[in-house]
């Protein structure tokens, strides 16, 4: 008898290396050498990436708005970019692969350098590879027995798109912009046919100076937004996720001195990056052997992850402040706030921990204008039923009505909108290659008596005995699997012609 096992391949696109990269970006403000920086806002727009061998190549640009205060004390408002490009090295890459790069901004510092102000910010790249793959498992062959179960396996699909909001708000009557910040946080992300159906909301904080004076005051506008972003494989229910970006923000101002009113238009235009998920149910051997042969598998695995539920959640924290500086003495306006934030799963619950940040402008105790960077740390659960040990949770949040007090050490609140992705993974483990050696030695009786274990299946059986399972019960039709150890089987050898 010769044995010829036979494989199969199956194709699909899945998640390689992840890989992290960071870079240095600065902006020059020319002739700032004599100010004093209050604060700086830095935003990175994602330019593009391009996979070649051995490294990832990506760019963007790096956007500074600052505010500084001159020697005399007048308080103005700056904006600068720079472009940038990276290379990540990465032995796995290759030019097949396609890249996912999220970019964020970690460290914003400053230095003057002869009559220039230099901003420097520390931009970090996330990158994940995905990649064109081939899984190739046995399906069997003459003279091979397999047992097979059905392996899940996790097709993405990625799409973009890019659209623009506008808002318009009135607010007291202000002199001079002199900065804005905005974070984006969804609400609702759904698969359609053809399309994702995106919600959300983008905080869009504003710090102005007031007509006339030298003082600082801020606004807050939640601006509500949702788009459809095309997608060819999307259908309705499939499993999905994404997130959105602030691609740029222009505000302009049209005051009415008379009524002391101004109104303030907001232009932006944002940049969803999504993923549908398919999963199909593969048809692979967990094990296989040759019988009347010595024979070893060898097997793979693969992961499949996938997006299981999405919400909302909202939060109010608060308690003692750190700070970077003193606190100004009297204070004016709280802006620029963020929040850095990560979760951990358990059953039924998620543990969120992070910081909220923002910046304080005062006067300090000589009348000049002050400024210092807050930070809040905090930790709470989210409830959730659909929560498992083992899952992994993505959480996005925008903080909005962020106030300080001084009291002795500065107290901060602020409340915070969540947007939980949970996502659950499942390795299937599969037969891959199936090693044949020589003919086994079935001995020279003419009668096997096998005495299982407790606990044995029909396969466990026929795996030690070296038989196919039919064979074994069309010897012993009476067996009922499990066993319980207590049975018998007795095996009649061929005579050979």
């Amino acid at each position: 008898m010769s044995v010829s096992p036979q494989y199969e391949t199956y194709e699909y696109t899945a998640r390689g290396p992840v890989l992290r990269a960071q870079s240095i970006v600065e902006c020059r403000l020319e002739g700032r050498a004599d100010d004093r920086l209050l604060a700086a806002s830095p935003r990175v727009v994602f330019g593009g990436a391009e996979v070649l061998s051995g490294e990832v190549r990506y760019g963007g640009k790096l956007f500074f708005s600052a505010v500084v205060a001159a020697p005399d004390g007048t308080v103005a408002g700056v904006e600068r970019g720079a472009e940038f490009s990276h290379r990540a090295p990465c032995e796995e890459a290759a030019p097949a692969q396609k890249a996912e790069v999220v970019l964020q901004v970690e460290k914003v510092e400053s230095r003057i350098e002869g009559r220039s102000l230099i901003l420097s910010a520390i931009v970090t790249a996330d990158i994940a590879l995905y990649a064109p793959v081939q899984l190739r498992y046995l399906a069997g062959g003459d003279g091979v027995v397999c047992d097979r179960r059905p392996v899940r396996v996790v097709r993405t699909y990625p799409c973009t798109g890019t659209f623009a909001q506008e808002e318009e708000f009135e607010t007291d009557y202000v002199g001079d912009i002199l900065l804005h910040s905005e974070q984006v946080c969804l609400s609702r992300v759904v698969a359609g046919a053809g399309s994702l159906d995106v919600s959300g909301e983008v905080n869009l904080s504003v710090l102005a100076k007031k007509e006339g004076e030298n003082e600082v005051v801020s606004y807050e506008r939640l601006i509500p937004f949702r788009a459809e972003i095309p997608c060819d494989e999307a259908a309705t229910g499939m499993p999905c996720d994404a997130r959105a970006e602030v691609v740029s923000a222009n505000l302009s101002a049209t005051c009415d001195e008379e009524h002391g009113r101004c109104r303030i238009l907001a232009r932006i235009e944002l940049r969803v990056a999504g993923r549908v998920y398919r999963a199909e149910e593969i048809l692979m051997p967990r094990d296989a052997f040759c019988p009347g042969f010595a024979s070893v598998p060898v097997r793979s695995a693969v992961l499949a992850e996938e997006p299981v539920c999405a919400f909302t959640s909202a939060e109010r924290v608060s308690g003692n402040a750190a700070s970077d500086g003193p606190l100004a003495e009297a204070l004016q306006a709280a802006a620029l706030c963020g929040v850095q934030i990560a979760a951990t799963v358990s059953d039924g619950e998620i543990a969120c921990e992070g910081v909220l940040d923002a910046v304080v402008f005062g006067r300090d105790a000589e009348g000049s204008p002050a400024s210092a960077r807050i930070s809040l740390p905090f930790a709470f659960p989210v409830r959730s039923d659909r929560a498992r040990a083992g899952d992994r949770a993505v959480v996005t949040a925008l903080c909005c009505g962020v106030s300080v007090r001084r009291r002795g050490e500065p107290e901060a609140e602020g409340s915070l909108k969540l947007f939980v992705t949970l996502y659950s993974a499942g390795e299937g483990e599969y037969v891959a290659d199936l090693n044949v050696g020589a003919p086994a030695d079935e001995g020279a009786g003419a009668v096997t008596v096998f005495f299982p274990a407790a606990g044995d299946t029909l396969w466990e059986v026929a795996k030690k005995l070296g038989r196919a399972p039919e064979d074994v019960s069309a010897a012993a039709p009476d067996l009922s699997f499990p066993l319980t150890g207590s049975e018998r089987i007795v095996l009649w050898r061929r005579r050979e012609q």
